[in-house]
């Protein structure tokens, strides 16, 4: 810990954004991987192409459905948690729109508990991305663990940054 805040503000910097940049790539894949596939472009006939005849056409095992419902939910989970520890995330803002709409002690308990669900939900997305095989199964563990990353190294590498002259 000591290391981290005692490093240079310009290689705080370089690693603050490559963890931002790392975090972002998989969590862009898993949500272009729910869009539908096109179709082909050119349809190809039947007896046009030697190779289309001779193979085998397998039925691909369906999916439940609730499982690709919770890979949504937590994909959403972890977008928001990486979108949080964004630099520049309006966190001020949501606070005072949350004060004028909500008592004192639900803030600080609606804070507290959001602080503590988006991390956990980070963990319980990697954990169900490694027992789950699926489309989804490698961005959502890769994203799940960089988004953990980022959500306890972000704080000490701002303090980096700025705590260095």
């Amino acid at each position: 810990m000591l290391v981290l805040v005692s490093m240079d503000h310009r290689l705080a910097l370089v690693v603050l954004v490559g963890l931002l940049v790392a975090a972002g790539v998989p969590l862009a894949f898993a949500w272009v991987r729910l869009l539908p596939e096109d179709a082909p472009a050119f349809a190809i006939e039947p007896g046009s192409f030697p190779s289309v005849d001779k193979e085998v056409v397998t039925e691909k095992a369906a999916k439940p459905r609730w499982e690709a419902i919770v890979s949504v939910i937590l994909l959403s989970c972890l977008t928001l948690a990486y979108a949080i520890r964004v630099p520049g995330f309006p966190r001020e803002t949501l606070t005072h729109w949350l004060q004028g709409a909500v008592s004192g002690s639900t803030e600080h308990w609606m804070l507290l508990s959001a602080r503590i669900f988006l991390p956990a939900m980070s963990g319980v997305a990697g954990v169900f991305a490694a027992l789950r095989p699926g489309s989804l199964r490698i961005p959502l563990l890769v994203a799940a663990i960089l988004v953990l990353l980022l959500w306890f190294l972000a704080p000490v590498l701002q303090t980096a940054m700025l705590g260095s002259s």
